[in-house]
């Protein structure tokens, strides 16, 4: 099923700057060569690359050859691997997408010659099939969602995009083809009208459609638009009659530009990343196909491929604002998912606390802002590239990050699930560091919790070694679980987070008799103690020589924790008589069906 070909990094990736596109013979005076600066991506003993997708991180995926030559296979180039993914069963198998997290995804021909999309997800392949449709093609996948996109054959053989669970279908068309859909959820893709013609479109998140089209060449063969960035910058390749396949670039100020890597046969661009770089592949005159990144150059009109700010994150613990104001609605699983981030952390002035997401949780987390820091870890050093507008009627604080401080653990994060049937939110778990003694908390949703600490003096907080200690209490305050204690060692750490799920959440694993608070007392105390099962409960006092001073009947109590002062049995050191007792030693006695455990307490006057 799969084939790897492990190399060092400068052996299997070879980034030579091949081209620099300077001044070059436009095709045509309406349509300019955009200036980019070309680099080739090529494996050593790989004749056929065909770059089709990035991530943010620099790595790709696209197709091959087989090793016989006899079909076409996906790819994935990821930190200097390459590994090649054959489906089983399959005439051809193509990858189109790639995620920051490393999933890749696209579809393979099967032997009847239908097509079904196809995911890479930890190393291994499954098919995924659009439901109710005949065949699926994959060729976007979104890092913010996960939502596939592409295009879908009916039963009647009609062709419709799709994105997630959407089906899109251009008005009037005879079929549409999706491929691609940015973080605000604008879809492109392409369609053929009643005269057969094609167009390029793009799908506006309120439903309305744009279309995109070459009036200069009225006889286009094709028009497949590939890709759109979050601030609208479009990517598509076209064929006239009598001419080559040609790649454009759309600004959203509605200039166009022609893509040409200088001495190619043909050059695709497969994909616009936010920084205004491309991705895609060319025809070299030797017959090979290799892979191709292009970054552009400032245009002499001023026009731009967007707003971009790029930062250097260092390996660990960064503090950051967002320099720009994004396109789309930011979140803390945006930020992660663009630098690649272990968790998020941020500071709830009104709460005075600070709040933590990792990727785990079940939402989105908390809003990104403008004139705010955040605390993201990494678990490699990045150049990260924001796109956006500038922030508008806020103060914004410095936009590099804060130098991580070697060696130190300054900020942390304990996360993770309360599991069992009931929902728990609202719920409030309390980590206690045993060897500092400090505290961090959490509110439970969707069972999810994540505490934080920082010191942004860059103090460690935590060590290798540390054992914390969680327990959690109900929204009236209650304690509902035994003390859980996890030791932190060196892969926590590296992540900032302790990962964790709490088990037996308002159930006792045994019955318990606690120690007594206050103690010494006088005059009245509380006697914690768990319930593994229901049944009747009384408590009985005894003196030192043995002699029974009172029974306190608690009758039939559920099992659970009875802790707090409002749960726990309550003396007021009277005996039977209700007189006061003399000060002293005396012993406290729980009973249960089957259940016994006596303790001793201490009466002071």
């Amino acid at each position: 099923m799969h084939h790897y070909i492990k190399m060092a990094l400068i052996l299997s990736i070879c980034l030579t700057t091949c081209f620099i596109a300077g001044t070059v013979t436009q095709v045509e005076a309406e349509t300019p060569i955009a200036d980019y600066t070309f680099e080739t991506i090529e494996v050593p003993g790989i004749n056929f690359l065909e770059v089709s997708a990035s991530n943010d991180f620099g790595d790709y995926a696209g197709n091959t050859r087989s090793p016989d030559g006899e079909k076409t296979i996906g790819f994935t180039l990821i930190d200097g691997v390459f590994s090649t993914y054959d489906f089983p069963g399959s005439q051809n198998t193509y990858f189109n997408a790639l995620g920051n997290n490393g999933n890749a995804a696209g579809h393979y021909k099967d032997s009847n010659g239908l097509y079904h999309g196809v995911i890479l997800e930890n190393g291994e392949l499954r098919q995924y099939d659009f439901p109710g449709t005949a065949e699926t093609h994959i060729y976007g996948m979104s890092d913010e969602t996960g939502a596939l996109s592409g295009n879908i054959v009916d039963a009647a053989g009609v062709l419709h995009a799709f994105s997630g669970e959407l089906t899109i279908t251009f008005p009037g068309a005879v079929n549409t083809y999706g491929d691609f859909v940015n973080a605000a959820g604008a879809v492109v893709g392409s369609y053929t009208d009643a005269d057969g013609m094609p167009h390029g479109f793009i799908r506006h998140p309120d439903g309305s459609f744009t279309t995109i089209d070459l009036p200069t060449k009225p006889d286009l063969e094709f028009l497949f638009v590939n890709t759109i960035t979050d601030i609208g910058v479009i990517g598509f390749i076209a064929k006239a009659a009598n001419d080559i396949l040609r790649s454009y670039i759309l600004l959203p100020s509605g200039i166009l530009y022609e893509v040409r890597l200088p001495g190619s046969v043909i050059t695709v661009v497969r994909n616009v990343n936010q920084d205004g770089s491309i991705i895609g592949y060319y025809d070299a005159t030797d017959g090979r196909r290799y892979g191709f990144v292009g970054r552009p150059t400032p245009q002499p009109n001023g026009e731009d491929f967007g707003s971009i700010f790029s930062m250097h994150l260092s390996k660990g613990l960064n503090m950051l604002s967002v320099p720009l104001k994004p396109t789309v609605h930011t979140t803390a699983r945006s930020l992660a998912v663009k630098t690649g981030a272990t968790t998020v952390i941020t500071f709830d002035t009104a709460n005075q606390a600070f709040l933590a997401w990792t990727p785990n949780a079940p939402d989105d987390g908390f809003p990104i802002e403008g004139a705010k820091g955040y605390i993201v870890n990494l678990p490699t050093a990045r150049a990260i590239v924001f796109t956006g507008t500038e922030w508008t009627n806020q103060t914004q604080i410095a936009a590099a990050p804060f130098a991580t401080i070697p060696y130190q653990t300054w900020a942390f994060v304990v996360s993770g699930y309360l599991e069992g049937i009931q929902q728990f939110n609202d719920y409030l778990v309390r980590v206690r560091n045993h060897r500092t003694n400090t505290i961090m908390e959490a509110q439970v949703r969707g069972n999810y919790f994540a505490a934080a600490t920082a010191d942004l003096n860059y103090h460690s907080v935590v060590e290798v070694g540390d054992t914390l200690e969680l327990i959690v209490t109900d929204i009236q305050g209650n304690i509902v679980s035994e003390k859980f204690n996890f030791t932190v060692n060196a892969a926590n750490l590296a992540n900032a987070v302790l990962s964790v799920r709490l088990t037996d959440i308002g159930t006792p694993k045994q019955n318990l008799l606690l120690q007594n608070y206050p103690n010494p007392f006088n005059p009245e105390t509380w006697i914690p103690y768990h319930l593994a099962e229901a049944g009747a409960v009384s408590l009985s006092i005894y003196d030192a020589a043995g002699n029974l001073i009172r029974t306190l009947p608690l009758g039939y109590q559920s099992a659970g924790f009875y802790e707090n002062r409002t749960h726990a049995a309550y003396w007021d050191g009277r005996n039977a008589f209700g007189e006061v007792v003399a000060s002293g030693v005396y012993f406290y006695r729980l009973t249960t069906p089957s259940f016994q455990q006596t303790r001793r307490m201490l009466i002071l006057k």
